[in-house]
């Protein structure tokens, strides 16, 4: 292990030998957890703003076909890169104190399984571009496929890392991999490679990934022999987390698959470019929940109160804070859409904010998720996650069956509302724990925000009648945010209390 980890997965170190020492160590824990979170934050916001701005660039140089066209790409290979690294990195983070023993099996395991679905892939792609009418289509699903064995190695140092609790470095090494990824699709686009640039900087992010990796892990793992007894204990370890990470996948981009077929490229593009506004925002709080509540709830391993009562608090922040921003992008983007492309993604406009009313609901799943497989639930958060991929691919189905645009974002919003909840039941359930500790604050928030978002859009609606645009979305912004703290203080003031004593303890916490 790296010297500087705080918490030994292979250890107690949070045992009754003294009242101290417990002391001592829940403080630790706590500053690690708050660091992690903090430092994870500010990696995704920073690669969150990268990008928006790549967005923002692209929506201008690329047209609505272009998106499309990567939508279709991503969603029908999603089957391939969901299993890539055969579930290997997840495990090594469980298993973080076999580090040495299992990496270099776990490498030579995940490289066989990219590189099968590099063949996939490229062996579908003549298929798939027929079937679209695009030889666009089947040059980006042979890059996807490329991408896949370039980036095997990089796994396995951010593994390490992330089992070391070593949070500020895979912060970095987000931040410059999202920096390159978006720079050099804007880089790309200005070239006039049209689609394909969506696709080609995940060839240099996984050379970037790796070198970083390699610098900032230090080592590589001892070698082993991969035998045909290693490789079916892998299968067994690892079928239920390949199956999540195929399930999650379908659930990102499982509605994109159906629109595909169902409806034409411009609907698809719009409604793909609509999403990944509103995801933009969402995945700051999911990555970071994915990247450091696993491994703080494996470490604590066998505490299950402790575990309970993290996540119990877990939820009530990722309330209050997933509430606030989600109901805050549902007022700001009208003006902002149109403002920032002058009219061309104004039918997304509804979308991001069909989809924001109920994502603060969907945002409990990753916490959910992180909860059972730090206590090794692998194949509950699979059914979980099949069923969750199912579902958004029947809601896609349906909304574009029976509707247009508007009709498949209300499905699918709707859809996430009941996702969410349903995730909530199950996880408490297994847990042992009642729902209401979970729903409370989840709905407590939710009437917040819809006031505070009612407030700010009439404030909009007065606004068109008697003044200009440059100053409505101000105002109705202000008026957001001071009812939604003065509403959340005094309806939620024990979280609000939470949130400012682990901010005040993280700016005095070492940040590992």
């Amino acid at each position: 292990m790296e010297a500087g980890r705080t918490v030994e997965c292979s250890a107690d170190p949070y045992g009754p030998s003294s009242v101290n020492a417990g002391q001592r160590s829940t403080t630790g824990l706590r500053s690690t957890v708050t660091a992690g979170l903090l430092w994870s934050m500010f990696s995704i916001a920073v690669g969150k703003g990268a990008s928006l701005i790549a967005q923002l660039i692209l929506g201008w140089l690329l047209s609505k076909e272009d998106f499309a066209l990567y939508a279709i790409a991503i969603s029908w290979s999603t089957i391939v890169m969901a299993v890539r690294n055969g579930g290997t990195q997840r495990l090594l983070i469980q298993k973080g104190a076999q580090y040495s023993e299992l990496a270099a099996i776990y490498l030579k395991f995940a490289l066989l399984v990219n590189i099968g679905g590099c063949a996939i892939l490229i062996a579908a792609a003549p298929i798939l571009s027929d079937l679209y009418n695009s030889q666009d289509l089947r040059m980006m699903l042979c890059v996807l496929g490329l991408s896949l064995p370039l980036s095997t190695a990089a796994m396995i140092f951010q593994a390490k890392l992330s089992a070391d609790l070593q949070f500020a470095k895979i912060s970095r090494l987000i931040i410059l991999s999202s920096l390159t990824r978006h720079a050099s699709m804007v880089l790309f686009a200005w070239m006039g490679l049209g689609p394909l640039s969506f696709v080609l900087p995940l060839c240099l992010v996984a050379i970037v990934e790796t070198m970083l990796g390699w610098y900032w892990a230090k080592s590589w793992p001892p070698n082993r022999a991969l035998t045909w007894a290693s490789i079916g204990g892998i299968l067994r370890d690892s079928q239920w987390v390949m199956l999540t990470a195929l399930a999650s996948a379908l659930t990102i981009n499982g509605d994109y698959l159906s629109i595909s077929l169902l409806q034409s490229k411009e609907v698809l593009g719009v409604y793909f470019f609509g999403f990944q506004l509103s995801l933009a925002l969402v995945a700051l709080v999911t990555s970071s929940l994915d990247g450091v509540m696993l491994p703080i709830f494996s470490a604590l391993g066998s505490e299950i109160a402790r575990q309970t009562d993290l996540f119990l608090r877990g939820t009530r922040l990722l309330a209050i804070g997933a509430t606030f921003a989600c109901f805050g992008l549902v007022l700001a983007a009208p003006i902002a859409i149109h403002g920032l492309w002058a009219g061309k993604w104004d039918e997304a406009i509804p979308v991001v904010q069909l989809l924001s009313l109920t994502m603060p609901v969907r945002l409990m799943i990753p916490l959910c998720r992180a909860m059972l497989e730090a206590r090794g639930k692998w194949k509950l958060v699979s059914v979980l996650s099949i069923c969750d991929g199912v579902g958004i691919i029947c809601a896609g189905a349906i909304g574009a069956w029976t509707g247009g645009l508007i009709v498949i974002t209300a499905v699918v919003s709707a859809y996430n509302l009941l996702s969410g909840l349903f995730y909530c039941s199950i996880v408490a359930k297994s847990l042992m724990t009642p729902l209401k500790p979970i729903l409370i604050p989840l709905f407590s928030t939710l009437w917040i925000g819809i006031a505070a978002v009612t407030t700010g859009g009439w404030l909009l609606h007065w606004g068109k009648q008697n003044a200009t645009e440059m100053w409505q979305e101000p105002i109705a912004l202000t008026a957001y945010v001071g009812i939604y703290v003065v509403l959340a203080k005094i309806f939620m003031g024990n979280s609000f209390v939470e949130i400012k004593t682990l901010l005040l303890r993280a700016t005095g916490a070492r940040l590992i």
